[in-house]
């Protein structure tokens, strides 16, 4: 559901400024993209058909949801959870263990990074509830913010609650600022109004690339939504060709005009005469002569362009087995390798955001505290990289070390994407040396004196 916005009348009563792309418009797409990625095409199918044919409602509706296969395929950061590492206390550790199992954190950020490429811009929120932190997603149909100088910079964050029923009168806005925490209704009356209690708002802004300008609304997506649009209605009137032609129209050739039938209609069954006048009289049936291959390969053509223009191998919609194998799937990786690199640094800097706010919001509210000096660490899995068993890649590092272009400290920067520079992996090479020589167990001395014969 969604109302005319009140939302420009509460900020110019605050005497807030508002970007103009925050519009009823903006909220709407937003919303549309939300339907088509959980499969709620059909009222959008609806309103295209009645555009397109005279009797919408005799044609078969049918949708296929390439946004969801898309943008699945295309979020690939969080295929695997990643390895998080805590560098702290034994204590920040177990606590920030906890969190993760509690709030779910693998599964809403998963979630938030498939949204990002669907919506382009959202927010994360920390909270507290039910003893412990937990993680709201929270999308544009929802969503006004006041920024500064940058789309990064948050000033004021205001969340549309609908309620459950369709009355305007239920709306009712949440307004957050670094002080205070409002709760408005429909007018913008305040009706309850608390102090912050972190004294920063308790957002973290997601994007799916870079912001290019003080924007927090980025563009991209419509083409997406779009091709969506024509693949339905391509389905639509494929079906509607299958069900024509899947039936036979009878025929007679010089037979009886309708005069000499007295206006009877003609009708044909087991046991019924059909008079026939002259010699080239004929009775049959006919089969209508539609193009359905042609309208197959228009729907797989769309397809196909559709993936190969959102960075995706064709070959990820192929119902043909030799299309979605071998080289097409190695050339895939390759395709999307850049893609994913980007996005892994990306989201590298999300999780320390999201990590640095659930510090401060669950030391607000719980008495036992992650310390200010933890840090976190984070390790992706690379998806990109073609499947290769431990024991093949071990090998591969012997090699090159044997051959002298490889030390220890180029192997440990592969695997832990962390370290910055050779001085960071040489040291962590030297915590593993003294950790495995304490894990070691204590072998017994050997007396070589002693002699063993074979009984």
């Amino acid at each position: 559901m969604l109302f005319q916005s009140t939302v420009p009348t509460i900020f110019n009563k605050m005497g807030l400024s508002l970007y103009s792309a925050d519009t009823t418009a903006r909220k709407s797409e937003h919303s549309k993209r939300l339907n088509f990625y959980h499969d709620a095409q059909l009222e959008y199918l609806d309103a295209q058909l009645k555009e397109l044919f005279s009797q919408p409602e005799k044609m078969l509706r049918v949708e296929l949801n390439i946004v969801k296969k898309v943008i699945n395929s295309l979020a690939q950061t969080y295929t695997q959870p990643p390895v998080r590492t805590i560098e702290g206390t034994p204590r920040d550790k177990k606590i920030y263990s906890q969190i993760v199992e509690d709030s779910r954190l693998d599964l809403k950020l998963k979630q938030c990074s498939r949204y990002t490429k669907l919506l382009k811009s959202l927010l994360v929120r920390v909270t507290w509830r039910s003893g412990h932190c937990d993680l709201d997603i929270i999308t544009g149909n929802l969503l006004d913010i006041e920024t500064g100088d940058t789309p990064e910079d948050l000033r004021l964050v205001l969340i549309c609650d609908y309620g459950s029923s369709d009355k305007i009168e239920n709306v009712e806005y949440s307004l957050w600022s670094p002080a205070t925490w409002q709760r408005l209704n429909y007018k913008g009356d305040v009706i309850d109004s608390e102090p912050n209690p972190y004294n920063i708002l308790p957002f973290v802004p997601l994007f799916d690339y870079p912001p290019i300008s003080n924007n927090f609304w980025i563009p991209g997506g419509d083409d997406l939504i779009s091709q969506q649009e024509s693949i339905n209605v391509k389905l639509v009137d494929l079906l509607h060709l299958i069900y024509f032609q899947s039936f036979g129209v009878g025929y007679i050739k010089d037979g009886l005009s309708p005069e000499q039938r007295d206006g009877a209609p003609l009708g044909l069954g087991p046991g019924s005469l059909v008079e026939l006048s002259g010699k080239d009289s004929e009775i049959g049936f006919v089969s209508q002569k539609a193009e359905i291959n042609a309208v197959v390969s228009a729907i797989d053509k769309l397809l196909k362009w559709c993936c190969v223009c959102q960075g995706l191998s064709a070959s990820a919609v192929s119902t043909d087995p030799s299309e979605a194998s071998g080289v097409s799937k190695i050339w895939d990786s390759v395709e999307l390798a850049e893609m994913r690199v980007e996005d892994k640094i990306l989201w590298s800097g999300y999780e320390r955001q999201v990590f640095d706010l659930i510090r401060t919001v669950h030391n607000t509210h719980s008495s036992d505290k992650l310390s200010e000096s933890a840090k976190l660490k984070v390790n992706f899995a690379d998806p990109a990289r073609p499947t290769v068993s431990p024991l093949d890649e071990a090998q591969a590092y012997s090699e090159y070390y044997k051959m002298g272009v490889y030390s220890a400290v180029d192997v440990i920067m592969q695997k832990d994407k962390d370290l910055r520079s050779r001085e960071e992996a040489l040291a962590k090479l030297k915590l593993i040396k003294s950790e495995t020589e304490q894990l070691s167990p204590i072998q017994p001395p050997v007396n070589r004196d002693v002699k063993l014969e074979r009984i």
